[in-house]
């Protein structure tokens, strides 16, 4: 799925975590997690990181859990670098730059990634993600799209 993290991403992760986890104890401080950012080449201000601290420190206790560290970054990291490929995809679609993907921008990419998808096929796809019944694809819809794919 689109917004899954791949096992190897994991195993990078991972890796670099226990690497500030000296102690081994599986947990993180706070002054480690702007350092772990730091090594996935990630800035993130001070702040950044203590309001993240304070989201995923649930019982408060100053210390970050691998776990805990993997939902922070889906949420903080992973999502947004993929949220900016879908924007850049979405940018290709849009070959009029009107912010909308239409049947025949559908039918142009479509042929151009290879895909030999019928008419009533691409009308098909469309009519799934066209939750607003305009005839065309917004951006939210097209998040949509990316994610059946």
């Amino acid at each position: 799925m689109l917004f899954d993290i791949k096992d190897d991403e994991i195993h990078r992760i991972r890796n670099i975590f226990s690497t500030f986890d000296e102690d081994g104890s599986g947990s993180i401080t706070i002054n480690e997690l702007g350092d772990i950012y730091k090594a996935l080449g990630h800035q993130f201000s001070d702040n950044e990181v203590v309001k993240m601290m304070c989201d995923i420190d649930l019982n408060k206790d100053g210390y970050v859990t691998f776990h805990e560290f993997l939902g922070l970054y889906k949420n903080h990291v992973f999502f947004k670098v993929q949220e900016e490929k879908i924007v850049e995809a979405f940018k290709m679609c849009d070959l009029d730059g009107n912010r909308y993907v239409t049947l025949d921008e559908l039918k142009k990419i479509m042929y151009e990634v290879g895909e030999n998808l019928e008419e009533p096929q691409i009308r098909s796809m469309l009519d799934e993600v066209d939750k607003d019944g305009d005839d065309r694809i917004n951006f939210k819809e097209f998040i949509q799209l990316m994610k059946i794919q």
